[in-house]
């Protein structure tokens, strides 16, 4: 489905009352979203203009059960993308907590339905993932990681890994991975290693695995390796290692140059 439609834009971003029928409705709600979708790429700086338009999308489709029906779930997965992708428009800086969180009931009703599909498991990981973001921004703000934030703005850890054969990607013991910050980025991520990993295995049993959805498990179980003490750390880092392995051996499929130097640094420690 094109994310782009002729709405006008000073017409599409104010608030509707949507007293229509709802195949008008479920219109009216597609050329709202595809003008988040233009926003979030075109023009994020100006997102408030447009919260409550948003909101107002929101409502009709929960008015009119939209995510009830199972078929229409092309529909609700674009819908669902678009909304989401606007909540998080800046997601280092925190989200727009009621439509981030509505995006994960809304991936959540869906899920009951059809409870391995790849695409509605892959949304709910990336809802996690990317509400992660701004606590692990913060880490590094408050606390002076090492760490950085690259490229798809997850918290990396090259260089404060140790060069040891039985340490893989392993920072120092740092009594900080108690602290308060660290246990919401774990509260975080781990639903993101938990709906990625599930994803991945649907993928794998139906025979349609891509190198995006590899990578992106990957991403989630570094992310969480970066938070978690010793010894749990090495397990993140080390599954995070064959993901990505096994993206890097599809062909036509290359690894970003983050992930690159991550495995290239840290492969050789995982058998």
């Amino acid at each position: 489905m094109s994310r782009h439609s002729g709405s006008s834009r000073q017409r599409s971003h104010q608030s509707r009352s949507f007293d229509q029928e709802p195949e008008d409705l479920v219109e009216q709600v597609k050329s709202i979203v595809t003008l988040l979708y233009e926003v979030v790429t075109s023009c994020p700086h100006e997102w408030e203009t447009y919260v409550p338009s948003a909101r107002s999308a929101m409502t009709a489709l929960d008015r009119i059960h939209f995510f009830r029906d199972p078929q229409r779930y092309d529909e609700q997965v674009w819908m669902l993308h678009g909304i989401q992708d606007f909540a998080y428009h800046d997601a280092d800086s925190g989200c727009i907590r009621d439509m981030a969180e509505w995006c994960q009931a809304a991936w959540l009703r869906i899920l009951r339905n059809n409870p391995e599909n790849v695409e509605t498991l892959t949304g709910l990981g990336r809802n996690w993932l990317q509400r992660s973001q701004a606590t692990l921004a913060r880490i590094h703000r408050e606390e002076g990681s090492d760490s950085s934030s690259q490229g798809s703005g997850h918290l990396f850890d090259f260089d404060t890994a140790q060069d040891s054969d039985d340490d893989i990607a392993s920072p120092p013991s740092d009594p900080r991975r108690q602290g308060p910050l660290y246990v919401e980025a774990r509260g975080y991520l781990q639903p993101a290693v938990d709906f990625y990993g599930r994803a991945v295995r649907s993928a794998d049993t139906l025979g349609s695995t891509t190198g995006d959805l590899l990578a992106l498990a990957a991403e989630s179980q570094m992310s969480l390796g970066n938070v978690t003490g010793p010894p749990g750390d090495e397990r993140h880092f080390s599954h995070a290692i064959r993901y990505l392995r096994r993206a890097e051996g599809i062909p036509g499929y290359t690894l970003s140059i983050y992930l690159q130097q991550y495995l290239n640094d840290y492969g050789r420690y995982v058998s």
